[in-house]
């Protein structure tokens, strides 16, 4: 049991805690502003949509950006009814693409092409999409790529028919192997969300980012050489009176977190927790 004082410093803390969680929380969304890179690839294009619009609900904002390619093979009309973008440029109309960078914080390219991966490997910036990706590595800005419809292993290709050489496939994952290199992230469409939020998460320090997704063994050939961080503990104790929202951030990777059997736990704590699937138990 907490007598008096312990009582009134928890009380306290939570009225401090709970402010800092609002102050973090309205920073960091007007933080969530990325530039979308439609290369034209349709391999992973449906989960891609699905995982956007994931980030939209989550408080994301887009810019649109369409290659030649993309607006044929996807066409901005489609790309507008489905993800419903802020604002969409497509390469051919003018298009300032270098302060399009500048004025976001993130960029992610859901539906990478051979092409352009090949293009960015080899530091080739001969259009729109390559000269922003290099603007945004230039910059510093951080990078996310589906690479379903550019990764030689990728099951979908291989039904539709894909029968290159080995040595050709090699050349492919190696282009992969570079981009991760540059700093580029890669994932696939269906993890776009859990990547983007990672990568969000660990510019505030919160949790670390993988070189690749676990969840993605076709991108393994081509990722299998960068070493991985030491996994999260699945548990964590945490032994503080309260626990806020950041607490919880920080462990992010892990399924329960334990605390004290007396200890406060903030609104804002439970709310990350639940949207993380994480367990909160006292003991």
């Amino acid at each position: 049991m907490m007598n008096s004082k312990d009582l009134e410093n928890a009380l306290m803390s939570t009225i401090v805690d709970y402010i800092s969680d609002q102050v973090i929380l309205r920073y960091t969304q007007s933080c969530k502003k990325a530039v979308v890179m439609f290369t034209g690839a349709l391999i992973g294009y449906t989960d891609a949509v699905e995982t956007l619009n994931q980030l939209k609900g989550d408080g994301w904002k887009f810019t649109a950006v369409l290659s030649k390619a993309a607006s044929q093979v996807l066409t901005k009309e489609r790309i507008e009814n489905d993800i419903d973008p802020d604002a969409i440029f497509v390469e051919g109309a003018p298009v300032n693409g270098k302060q399009l960078i500048s004025d976001t914080q993130y960029v992610i390219i859901p539906s990478l092409t051979i092409n352009t991966a090949s293009k960015v490997a080899n530091c080739i910036m001969d259009n729109l999409m390559t000269n922003m990706i290099f603007t945004a590595m230039a910059q510093g800005k951080p990078i996310i790529a589906a690479i379903d419809g550019c990764c030689p292993d990728n099951k979908v290709r291989e039904k539709i028919g894909f029968q290159v050489t080995e040595a050709y496939k090699k050349k492919m994952r190696d282009h992969l192997v570079s981009l991760i290199s540059y700093g580029i992230h890669l994932t696939t469409a269906k993890s776009l969300f859990e990547k983007v939020d990672k990568v969000f998460c660990s510019d505030f320090d919160y949790v670390l980012d993988d070189p690749y997704d676990e969840d993605y063994p076709e991108a393994k050939p081509a990722c299998g050489c960068i070493s991985k961080e030491p996994p999260v503990s699945k548990e964590v104790r945490i032994g503080k009176k309260v626990i806020g929202r950041i607490d919880v951030m920080e462990n992010a990777g892990c399924q329960t977190i334990i605390v004290e059997k007396d200890a406060i736990v903030t609104g804002l704590a439970k709310d990350e927790a639940q949207t993380r699937c994480i367990k909160i138990v006292h003991e």
